[in-house]
């Protein structure tokens, strides 16, 4: 019907072309340029008519273009352990400047220095002056006072003594016996003793200097364990818990393994850090006190998935997250929570089992979108 249409419109526009260049006596050539005038407008004429016409649902289905193409990346979740580093220093647990009970003038210094030393043994020890004989004092003062209990609980029972004189003699006897416990204890004093196993680490006296209570005597370090303390910012310190393992390289290149013994509860007011504290062994002996250290603590393990950073996007809210696809390639978008980073990528927690990550083209499409997918290792090959 078209093409009837259209001849007929041909002829007859042709005909009145003719019809009247006759009347006018035009030249040939004109008559030639008419003729493509009139072709000219009549394919334009024709493609007015019926090129817009709307095209058959089939003929629609058929123009429609392609879903939007995307790369994907199947991801699945892996065991990972976060890594928190910490600077600081090596430090004995045990630290005591062993100080006088007593005065007196220091008479021997047996220990030598950075020997290892047992509980009870003589660090400094000083004159014994008058304290001997003071001793003696109280012991015959002591051994008098017993004779005269006796004889007035003897006298008591024969009548011949009050009780009330019973009990001054026994207040005398007590009393004296108080008074010679004083005198051992003082002698005693004049041996200053290490209070636990260690290094004798420093001495603060040498032969007769006068010591006065409560002047230092010796530095007692205990040998092992020792600690590599730091402290961690407010963004790592919930990272950390008690018990975590944690690696210490020291400044000197020792590098020792130990555990977190301690994470402080409050910060720091100056720095707003958190003290930390890995316990490691030092039954060698190598360890010296306040050595500059960093240590890693390698926090609890747990379950994350590692994807490139490219992936990462923001929705709407400005959440961060990844565009992800289900299994008809819909487009969906999963909020994640970094908690990590290598060379290799990103580690995030938020996703659960494996996920289907858009890599390629997630800038470009929404969600709820469908979209044809192409596994990442198909789109290199």
């Amino acid at each position: 019907m078209k093409t009837f249409f259209t001849d007929k419109l041909f002829n007859l526009l042709l005909s009145l072309f003719y019809a009247r260049a006759g009347a006018m006596n035009v030249p040939q050539s004109v008559k030639l340029a008419g003729v493509f005038v009139v072709l000219i407008v009549l394919y334009f004429l024709v493609k007015g008519l019926f090129g817009g016409a709307p095209a058959s649902s089939e003929d629609a289905g058929a123009a429609a273009p392609d879903d939007f193409t995307v790369i994907y990346q199947t991801v699945t979740p892996q065991d990972w352990r976060d890594e928190v580093i910490v600077r600081g220093r090596t430090e004995a647990d045990r630290k005591v400047i062993v100080r006088a009970e007593t005065s007196g003038a220091v008479a021997e210094t047996p220990a030598e220095l950075g020997a290892l030393v047992s509980k009870g043994d003589i660090l400094c020890r000083l004159n014994v002056d008058a304290r001997q004989a003071q001793l003696a004092e109280a012991r015959a003062s002591l051994a008098k006072a017993k004779l005269d209990y006796d004889a007035a609980v003897k006298l008591n029972e024969d009548g011949f003594r009050s009780e009330t004189a019973v009990a001054q003699a026994r207040a005398m006897r007590d009393q004296a016996a108080a008074q010679l416990e004083r005198a051992r204890n003082e002698l005693q004093k004049t041996d200053i003793k290490a209070p636990f196993d260690g290094v004798f680490d420093k001495r603060h006296v040498e032969l007769g200097d006068f010591m006065n209570v409560g002047d230092p005597c010796a530095t007692v370090i205990q040998r092992s364990p020792f600690l590599v303390v730091g402290a961690v910012s407010e963004r790592d310190v919930a990272k950390i818990k008690k018990g975590d393992r944690g690696r210490a390289r020291l400044a000197t290149g020792e590098t020792i393994d130990g555990v977190v013994r301690f994470v402080a509860t409050s910060a720091e007011p100056a720095t707003r850090t958190f003290d930390v504290e890995l316990e490691v062994p030092n039954e060698d002996g190598l360890l010296r006190d306040g050595v500059t250290a960093e240590f890693t603590v390698f926090a609890e393990e747990r379950s994350a998935h590692r994807v490139p950073r490219a992936a990462l996007v923001l929705n709407d809210g400005g959440d961060i997250g990844l565009r992800t696809l289900d299994e008809e390639n819909i487009v969906g978008f999963e909020p994640v929570r970094l908690i990590g980073e290598t060379p290799s990528g990103v580690w995030v927690a938020g996703l659960s089992g494996d996920a289907r990550v858009i890599t390629g083209g997630q800038l470009y499409v929404n969600e709820g979108q469908k979209v044809a997918a192409v596994e990442a290792d198909e789109a290199d090959s």
